[in-house]
C-alpha cells in the first residue's frame, strides 16, 4: 500500500490541475489513486477495456489509465491507447506494474513509440504520460528567417 500512496501523491498535482474539466479515469488502480479528487464530471472505465468503450466517449482533457497492460494482449492495447490519444484525450497518464509489463514483453520503446515519456519510474511501477501540447517543441528553424528572404529577392538570382 506504501507504492499506492507514493503513486496518488506524484498524481494529485496533475489531477487536481484539471479539476474544473474533464477526467477520464480507467482501471482500478487510477480510481483508487485519485478517487478523492474526481467529481461527477469524471468518467470512469472499468476493465476488461474494449474499443466498444472508446465509441461513445466526448473530448477528454485528461485521462489516467491502469491496468491496461495487464488486462489486454499488446497489440490490442496498443490499439485501445492510440485511438484514445488520438480522438478523445489531450494528456495521458498511464500506470503500469513492471511485474505485468515484463510478461506481456512491453518495453520502454513502446510507450515512445506511442509518444509518451517516462515520468516515473520504481522497482513496482511505472508511469508514463502524454500531453499533445508539449509533443513536438518548436523549431526555431521553421521559419521566414531561414526559409523565404523577401529582402533578398531584387538582390541575388538563385
Amino acid at each position: 500500500m506504501e507504492h499506492s500512496l507514493d503513486l496518488s501523491i506524484l498524481l494529485s498535482p496533475l489531477v487536481s490541475q484539471y479539476h474544473d474539466k474533464s477526467l477520464l479515469l480507467a482501471g482500478d488502480t487510477a480510481i483508487n489513486l485519485v478517487k478523492d479528487l474526481h467529481d461527477t464530471r469524471s468518467r470512469v472505465l472499468k476493465t476488461p477495456f474494449s474499443l466498444q468503450q472508446l465509441d461513445d466517449l466526448p473530448s477528454i482533457d485528461l485521462a489516467v489509465i491502469s491496468d491496461l497492460v495487464e488486462s489486454m494482449s499488446k497489440p490490442d492495447a496498443i490499439k485501445w491507447l492510440s485511438m484514445l490519444r488520438n480522438s478523445h484525450a489531450q494528456q495521458l497518464v498511464v500506470i503500469t506494474t513492471k511485474a505485468h509489463e515484463s510478461n506481456n514483453n512491453w518495453q520502454l520503446t513502446d510507450f515512445l513509440s506511442l509518444g509518451m515519456k517516462q515520468s516515473f519510474s520504481d522497482s513496482d511501477f511505472a508511469i508514463y504520460d502524454y500531453n499533445i501540447k508539449d509533443y513536438r517543441p518548436k523549431r526555431d528553424w521553421l521559419n521566414s528567417r531561414f526559409w523565404a528572404n523577401p529582402e533578398n529577392y531584387d538582390k541575388y538570382r538563385w
